[in-house]
């Protein structure tokens, strides 16, 4: 591993584990974290027409990524093709199931309040101890009930355009969207979608574009890099994240980062208010400029909204 805060998706000397389950690979990046078990990720690479069936959960929250391939979604009995570069968010309660058009799919998975993980572990231990047991339907029931999963009858699903589906998010879907200094940020999940522990957050930025958060604080972060390269200064240690990397960056870590290229990087883990802070900073940007002229006060109200940046923009 380059670092112990660099995660390359694509190496699997930087994966925890890997599972082949014969429709599909998985691999585990991150474990769940602290008690809303946030920030776990994973990629699972499915064979072309693997499935998941029909099914919903009464607790946890899913998103995810398509780095590659195509997929046919019900959700909600809504019908319609995802496609690569497109995210979906499923939170409890909403029937979803897939059907992977592709082969090496890769389905990039962010998991809260779910422990997947586990789950995984747990399935593939009643299969290796308990001959037939795990494809019983009525132990399967059981076990599923037991996860919070359950499943549902066969969907009579009805096509939609992909505009019309609420859990859909499309390149450049943002529910705000805000104008930095070298840098555009777009709200993919809101907090409201996530129990209100995060939320999920889009930069575009532009070469030469830095961020620092020199103050320790206790979030746990995650990034995602999507495409260009960020270089990182972690404690003092130095890295270069690309394509298809994750930053992990546990809680009271300094760190800095500055985009080498034009770059996509999702906050995947965005324990801060963010949306809150800056529809609050435009107001007073509007309204009190002269608070926003000192920078004691900008620094001390952006903390409570427990966001901790020190620096942010392009010299």
């Amino acid at each position: 591993m380059a670092s112990k805060y660099l995660i390359r998706m694509n190496d699997p000397a930087d994966w925890l584990r890997t599972y082949d389950e014969g429709t599909q690979q998985v691999n585990d990046f991150i474990l769940p974290i602290g008690p809303y078990e946030k920030n776990e990720m994973s990629d699972t690479i499915y064979h072309k027409n693997a499935s998941v069936d029909y099914h919903e959960h009464a607790k946890g929250f899913e998103t995810f990524f398509i780095r590659e391939g195509r997929v046919e979604c019900v959700i909600r009995g809504q019908h319609f093709i995802a496609e690569k570069g497109d995210i979906l968010h499923i939170p409890p309660y909403v029937a979803h199931g897939f059907v992977f058009l592709e082969e090496g799919t890769v389905w990039r998975e962010l998991f809260q309040e779910i422990n997947m993980a586990q789950g995984i572990m747990n399935k593939n231990r009643i299969k290796g101890n308990y001959d037939g047991l795990y494809d019983d339907p009525n132990f399967r029931t059981l076990y599923r009930q037991a996860h919070h999963n359950f499943t549902r009858e066969k969907p009579v699903p009805v096509d939609v355009p992909r505009e019309n589906v609420r859990e859909l998010r499309a390149p450049g879907f943002s529910f705000s969207t805000y104008h930095l200094n070298g840098a555009i940020l777009r709200l993919v999940v809101g907090r409201w979608e996530c129990n209100g522990v995060k939320e999920v957050w889009e930069a575009e930025v532009e070469k030469g574009f830095k961020v620092h958060w020199d103050y320790p604080n206790p979030n746990d972060e995650l990034y995602y890099v999507c495409s260009g390269r960020v270089k990182c200064n972690v404690l003092g240690e130095e890295f270069e994240a690309g394509p298809d990397c994750l930053i992990h960056i546990p809680p009271y870590t300094t760190h800095r980062f500055e985009a080498l290229e034009d770059s996509r990087v999702y906050d995947c883990g965005c324990a801060a208010r963010l949306l809150d802070l800056m529809e609050d900073l435009t107001s007073l940007k509007t309204y009190q400029p002269d608070k926003m002229a000192d920078p004691a006060f900008v620094s001390e109200y952006m903390r409570q909204y427990n966001c901790w940046v020190t620096y942010c923009g392009k010299d």
